[in-house]
């Protein structure tokens, strides 16, 4: 019924994105997109020309979110600590709602080494980076964190501690949710390094 109210395109993206979670990239073939969605072969090539097009929309919906999130969290006007705490809760939260999703993040490197998605991905992640060494440099110069560590550097620990949680999530079973599993760790962290 939930297939009813949305595009045949969004469809075809959702539904890719779950055989990827579910399979691998190498699994991502027109015909098992076809049979996941129950739309026709020759109407998946209406919207997109192959398997690659359809990646490069999963990869840019992936990084839509960052945008959104940065643009959110810097319109509230908190202290940097706060909209870098916003952007862990927020980040949480969607992962949450979409688990299939996080699955692109252990993809990064496969999806490097394609031609067609490489350029966003490597734009999507450095964007994401960015925004995160920003709000830590802020935090840092406002004394809301030590300078003890350089704001690339604490960027980088709070993009780890997304990719160790995205797959302790896909190996052992948890009875948390991923955002409690992020927040666990996040807070011993930020709290060590808190001025």
């Amino acid at each position: 019924m939930i297939g009813d109210f949305i595009s045949a395109r969004d469809r075809i993206v959702s539904a890719s994105i779950d055989i990827i979670s579910d399979a691998g990239l190498e699994s991502l073939t027109i015909p098992i997109i076809s049979m996941r969605t129950n739309i026709n072969e020759m109407m998946i090539y209406k919207y997109f020309s192959d398997t690659d097009e359809i990646l490069e929309e999963i990869v840019a919906t992936y990084f839509r979110f960052d945008k959104l999130v940065f643009k959110s969290i810097e319109a509230q006007n908190d202290t940097y600590l706060d909209m870098i705490n916003g952007y862990v809760t927020q980040y949480g939260t969607y992962y949450d709602s979409y688990y299939s999703l996080s699955a692109i993040m252990l993809q990064y490197e496969e999806l490097l080494h394609n031609t067609h998605t490489r350029e966003t991905i490597e734009k999507g992640y450095i964007d994401r980076r960015e925004g995160l060494i920003k709000l830590f440099a802020g935090a840092i110069e406002k004394g809301e964190i030590k300078e003890e560590y350089t704001a690339d550097l604490l960027a980088d620990m709070l993009l780890g501690i997304f990719i160790v949680c995205t797959l302790n999530r896909r190996v052992m079973t948890r009875k948390k949710s991923y955002k409690d599993e992020i927040f666990i760790l996040y807070e011993k962290w930020i709290d060590s390094v808190k001025k």
